[in-house]
């Protein structure tokens, strides 16, 4: 059985930038219809279970919806995006949701330089960063707190203030998921030596600089993941959903020299291990 570490069940409307005449197949659309099929259609693959991550503060009433799937793994949390906005508000939403019920992680969390930052001046940018540093640490607490892995949001040219952070705020002692690594592989090590988790996606499949990550990232610390439904698949053109994992998994399976069902146990293992299902 397979499955997806890392998918956005319930999502905002698909960017009409990221929709041409060359994507085949449905276009996702956020209604219970599609959701419930994305769902089913990922059963029929084999995917026996989902991490479905809601991270928009916006979208915190479907985490009341997803909890009616079953094999779904829970995580909620405030994405960077939010970074701005008044944190101690935030914070009480996201206490409010986590005591309707426990998920089994909290994120995706983090940091990112990038979007939103290029019409900003320095003073501005300076800002932004420490708004979202701040709103990193707050949920770290809030983990440990609560003693729930994070699930985090890394790779993107930010790699030395996130593993500086998780170091400072002692982040290994809850553990967690470095989402969609996708960046230099010199952090690697240390964040493995702090017990994170590294998850993939169709992206390191296809990019020769990030099967290196695949290498070096040991069996027992690996978990793979669609980031659905977000990203686009090469062949054909369309958009990955959850029961694609199976096609990643066995993919990195072949990178790592291991059978795919003795790959795919193990990374079932990993995630139980992690997000304690």
């Amino acid at each position: 059985m397979y499955i997806d570490c890392h998918a956005h069940l319930f999502f905002s409307p698909i960017p009409l930038e990221a929709i041409d005449e060359d994507i085949t197949g449905e276009i996702p659309t956020p209604t219970m219809e599609f959701i419930s099929k994305m769902i089913s259609s990922a059963k029929e693959k084999a995917v026996s279970h989902i991490v479905g991550v809601i991270s928009n503060p916006n979208d915190f009433p479907s985490y009341r919806l997803q909890l009616e799937f079953e094999n779904i793994i829970h995580v909620i949390g405030i994405q960077r995006g939010k970074a701005l906005e008044e944190h101690s508000h935030l914070i009480s939403l996201l206490n409010k949701e986590i005591e309707r019920k426990m998920p089994h992680a909290i994120g995706e969390i983090g940091l990112d330089y990038g979007y939103g930052f290029d019409n900003l001046n320095n003073r501005e940018r300076e800002t932004l960063k420490k708004g979202q540093q701040e709103l990193f640490r707050k949920q770290i607490r809030l983990a440990k707190d609560f003693d729930l892995p994070i699930v985090v949001h890394a790779g993107y040219g930010m790699d030395k203030d996130i593993v500086e952070i998780l170091k400072q705020e002692q982040a290994q002692d809850v553990g967690g998921q470095i989402h969609g690594y996708m960046s230099k592989n010199e952090y690697v090590s240390e964040v493995l030596d702090m017990g994170f988790f590294i998850s993939f996606g169709y992206i390191h499949t296809i990019e020769e600089e990030l099967k290196e990550i695949i290498e070096i990232t040991p069996l027992e610390r690996i978990l793979i993941e669609t980031d659905s439904p977000y990203h686009l698949i090469d062949s054909p053109k369309r958009f990955i959903l959850p029961e694609d994992v199976y096609l990643i998994t066995d993919e990195i399976a072949h990178l790592k020299g291991i059978k795919p069902e003795v790959f795919a146990n193990q990374i079932m293992k990993n995630a139980r291990d992690l997000f304690r299902f």
